[in-house]
């Protein structure tokens, strides 16, 4: 039978994420992986994990293996809370919205907001699963490019000032702006008042995807966008996955209380509710007071790694590419100086025992600017590894 007759107009035409399927390849033994921007399993607080387990399971196990409200368990959200006032974003519990992880997040964010045709602004590059789920719901896309202090606000006023002339603006602007995937770069501080400014003046929403900011190695900490926010024009997503471990899927959203109860709707319908088990297991952890010493104790291993890829970038690409040297998050962005398409040479790097991604898969279509790029995570490789596959990608290049 011909099933294509079954599918949707929106999954027929919805290529799958390139990430994941190089992911596929990345399992197999003997390959160094630096396509994949996993947390290491080494970080994974699995002590801690079974302690505020069997806690939970203890004392609250008929509740927390019962179905719970679509909004969250209240002790969770109210830590939440908390670690976002310490961040700076004034919040109310109303304004929380926990998800089944961040990917469940985005999804909300287009099935409340958008209408097939509708255009929304992201970065170039950008993180693909965003971009996947905003194919999905047949969004146009609009990208603008990220230079070392992130998205250039400047040719968002110039586009955004064009597009109210012609009376049809974007639903919203997507950005990572902290140790951004796949660049690594940060919106600088004065960036992130100016797009709070053009949100303003034109009326326009923003989505802060901030999965990365508390794992950072060096530099000063830099306040999220959502912090400058005082007409609820930002949708600020956050995960723990990246600083506790991604398995147990839970995630949050902080917006307009009026975007967060359309939320609530349309969250029904998805899941019901974020696993009350793995909430209850994050709520006790929170309460315990181990998230910050656990970070604390991450840091360090990530920085050793990040080190470990710079110093490899240097000492075996030298002066021919330009990078980043990222003060925190998973990733490092090269880009050649010789114009030379990196896709063409990912079956030749995973021969040689070795895989990336190419920087094609981080845009809206084929832009020049990213086919002789690529981005390389150091999260989840050996230090030994990272050394010897930054000097393979070197020698093919």
């Amino acid at each position: 039978m011909n099933f294509d007759k079954f599918f949707s107009d929106s999954i027929i035409n919805l290529p799958p994420s390139p990430i994941r399927e190089l992911l596929k390849v990345s399992q197999k033994p003997g390959i160094i992986s630096l396509a994949g921007g996993n947390p290491s399993p080494d970080t994974f607080p699995v002590w801690e994990i079974k302690l505020c387990f069997e806690k939970v399971i203890e004392e609250k196990a008929k509740r927390i293996l019962q179905y719970s409200p679509t909004e969250g368990l209240p002790e969770l959200i109210e830590s939440v809370q908390e670690l976002s006032i310490k961040d700076g974003i004034n919040c109310e519990k109303e304004n929380i919205l926990i998800t089944s992880g961040s990917q469940q997040g985005m999804d909300l964010v287009c099935k409340v907001l958008l209408d097939p045709g509708d255009e929304v602004i992201v970065e170039l590059p950008s993180y693909p699963g965003s971009l996947h789920t905003l194919r999905s719901y047949r969004a146009k896309l609009i990208g603008i490019p990220v230079d070392s202090e992130g998205l250039d606000v400047e040719m968002l006023d110039d586009i955004l000032k064009e597009k109210a002339k012609k009376g049809r603006m974007p639903k919203f602007i997507y950005t990572i702006p902290t140790f951004q995937n796949p660049s690594g770069v940060t919106l600088s501080e004065e960036r992130r008042k100016k797009i709070i400014e053009i949100a303003k003046k034109y009326e326009i929403l923003i989505v802060e995807d901030d999965p990365y900011s508390k794992l950072r190695y060096s530099g000063d900490f830099v306040k999220p966008i959502k912090t400058y926010d005082d007409e609820g024009l930002v949708v600020y997503l956050n995960s723990f996955s990246k600083i506790f471990c991604p398995g147990v899927r839970v995630a949050w959203i902080i917006a307009s209380k009026e975007i967060i109860r359309k939320m609530v709707i349309a969250k029904q319908g998805m899941d019901l509710h974020t696993s009350s088990l793995n909430q209850a297991i994050i709520a006790e952890f929170l309460k315990q007071g181990k998230l910050y010493p656990h970070i604390e104790k991450i840091i360090p291993y990530y920085r050793e790694k990040r080190d470990a890829m710079v110093w490899a970038i240097n000492e075996y690409f030298k002066e021919r590419i330009y990078f980043t040297n990222p003060e925190g998050g998973f990733f490092t962005w090269i880009t050649l100086k010789e114009e030379k398409d990196t896709k063409n040479e990912v079956l030749k790097a995973i021969e040689k025992g070795v895989v990336y991604v190419p920087g094609i898969s981080f845009g809206i279509g084929e832009e020049k600017g990213l086919k002789s790029s690529m981005r390389l995570s150091f999260a989840t490789v050996d230090v030994e590894s990272i050394k010897k596959g930054v000097k393979i990608l070197s020698e093919i290049f």
